[in-house]
């Protein structure tokens, strides 16, 4: 369902008061894209959206222009990798928050995506986009459509996107003013208003205190969201009497406000409450999360240190670990031997994303010590996710070479692979060397085959091609793997690569295994490459949806069609998977 105008409007028009986050846009995108992107943790994703979401707010405020250009470019990029695909729903909501009319094009394919959750962000998407191109998309693709549901969707976007602008109400009083009232559509019409208000303040107002308490709950939940958001601050006392409400709206709005208002006086009042359940205790902790005054992580941190109740650390360890601060890295190396299984496990959580080099050693001594697999798997990606922040110019994973080279043998054969899934120079000199070192060579022939790009991949062919190697087998596949994924070398070299790699492929099913993974390259070249299989008996349905795959790029399809036509005609033929053929027949009815 779309969400209300004045909701919408009210999130872009005003300013957040979350601690402003400096590191460069593109650094910062792609620490949230791998987040959005994690398998298995619903939570780390839902939360990396959120947090991605307060990004795209921040820098669609005025003033933003250049770096919000630089977000969209990069979303647009991530909307054509298909490797992408889980962040693809979210991305495509937050460009039509962001309103830039060079999206439009874009968000247009996805009208025709398979996934009907996707065409519904990119219907609504399109909505929220002022310009005129994007109505012309909705109108063109409603006169297209045959589904009446489809149908009905599309008027009703039309409908939404031609609705005219709110009338900018022009000062904080003006605003109160019509909160008294109970005309709430009134009440739309003013709020979105405050977050062009030039520093707003509601203690100006004359009789404020005594005006707001006149106000209806909701009217007063209402007005004190919007002035926590804008980040007044001499509304705190009226936050601070909400709390203390009999009504329950009013007291979760009022500890809602304490976090982008508050001081040092309300985290005792806080931390108090942290281990409250439900909504309320929700709020409570997202509130300490917000708070951004002078001294609030070191306050915190004394609040742990100080804590005798494990459950109250264990909140606070959580707090800490969102407020991404790096004073607390000590305080989560140090809770990693603490003799609380939750303690250690936050801890964990945390230095994955905030931690620094440094950290390393507690870590390792984590991963050797660990209880069980799922805290040892758990300190692995904590080490890999701190190694792999740092590019290779910076020395990404050397702090783990030269831990490793601090360990026993036997500690060094656990620790070795753990450097493929953080590739870099500096750990592919460190593994090559240990190859060598015969007691250490499936360790680091294991590393080789965890790499996370090709640059290993003239020393996995080595392996690969050597039929005595017990390792021939898992290097093979790890060779097809590294290949196939997206890189900037030319059609040809792909195209001689993937040849190489069916050479090379010891299976079937290693043959099969490369050919649902050429798409990454799509190209003429490659496409040719794929043809011949598609009349090979073992190999005809991995060839199908190889084929599939590339034409389901509309201008790579458009400009092809005669090549390509014929083959789908085979797919529509000869594929076994209902979903293979109904694309092929799908993408022949473009025009």
């Amino acid at each position: 369902m779309k969400y209300s105008v004045p909701l919408i409007g009210f999130l872009l028009l005003t300013v957040l008061t979350f601690a402003q986050d400096n590191r460069p846009v593109a650094e910062q995108f792609k620490e949230k894209l791998a987040g959005m992107l994690v398998q298995g943790d619903d939570g780390k994703v839902q939360e990396t959206q959120q947090e991605f979401q307060k990004l795209c707010f921040q820098l669609g405020t005025p003033g933003q222009e250049t770096k919000r250009k630089e977000l969209v470019d990069l979303m647009l990029k991530t909307l054509d990798d298909p490797n992408a695909a889980g962040s693809h729903r979210w991305l495509i909501r937050q460009l039509g928050r962001l309103g830039d009319a060079s999206t439009v094009v874009t968000l247009g394919k996805f009208l025709d995506s398979e996934d009907a959750r996707i065409r519904e962000e990119a219907l609504w998407a399109l909505a929220d986009i002022p310009d005129a191109a994007a109505e012309k998309v909705l109108t063109e693709k409603q006169a297209k459509e045959k589904d009446a549901a489809t149908i009905a969707a599309l008027k009703q976007a039309i409908q939404y996107h031609a609705t005219p602008n709110k009338v900018v109400v022009k000062s904080l009083d003006e605003i109160l003013t019509i909160l008294s009232g109970t005309d709430e559509k009134a009440w739309d019409t003013a709020l979105p208003s405050l977050g062009w208000i030039k520093d707003p303040k509601i203690a100006a107002v004359p009789k404020y205190s005594e005006r707001f308490e006149k106000l209806s709950p909701r009217a007063q939940v209402l007005l004190i969201d919007a002035l926590s958001t804008v980040g007044d601050r001499t509304a705190l006392p009226l936050a601070v009497n909400m709390t203390k409400s009999d009504d329950e709206s009013k007291k979760l709005a009022g500890y809602r406000a304490l976090g982008p208002l508050g001081d040092l006086t309300v985290l005792p009042l806080l931390v108090e409450k942290i281990r409250e359940k439900d909504a309320f205790g929700n709020t409570v902790r997202d509130s300490l999360c917000r708070l951004h005054f002078d001294g609030a992580d070191k306050m915190l941190i004394d609040a742990y240190d100080k804590a005798t109740d494990n459950g109250v650390k264990n909140e606070l360890l959580e707090v800490l670990r969102k407020r991404k601060g790096s004073v607390a890295i000590p305080v989560f190396e140090k809770a990693l031997v603490s003799d609380d299984p939750g303690l250690r496990s936050r801890a964990l959580w945390a230095l994955e994303s905030i931690g620094e080099a440094s950290s390393i050693p507690a870590l390792v001594d984590r991963f050797l010590r660990a209880e069980d697999t799922a805290v040892r798997e758990a300190a692995e990606r904590a080490i890999v996710g701190i190694s792999s922040r740092y590019e290779d110019v910076d020395g990404r994973g050397q702090a783990l070479c030269d831990e490793i080279t601090k360990r026993h043998q036997d500690d060094q054969r656990l620790l070795l692979p753990l450097l493929g899934r953080i590739g870099g120079s500096a750990p592919k000199k460190f593994v090559l060397e240990q190859i060598n070192v015969l007691p250490q060579r499936d360790a680091a022939v294991k590393a080789l085959c965890a790499w996370p790009d090709a640059s290993v991949a003239d020393e996995l062919y080595q392996f690969a091609s050597s039929s005595d190697d017990p390792k021939s087998k898992d290097a093979t596949r790890a060779y097809l793997r590294v290949i196939t994924l997206r890189t900037d070398r030319s059609p040809k070299e792909s195209r001689q690569l993937f040849e190489k790699g069916m050479q090379l492929a010891k299976s079937l099913d290693d043959k099969k295994f490369l050919l649902v993974r050429v798409e990454t390259a799509r190209s003429n070249e490659v496409f040719d490459f794929v043809v011949p299989y598609l009349d090979d008996a073992d190999l005809v349905q991995e060839a199908c949806r190889a084929v599939v795959d590339m034409a389901n790029d509309n201008g790579f399809y458009m400009g092809n069609r005669k090549k390509i036509d014929p083959c789908l005609d085979k797919v529509i033929e000869r594929s076994k998977d209902k979903n293979h053929v109904e694309r092929a027949k799908r993408y022949q009815d473009r025009r």
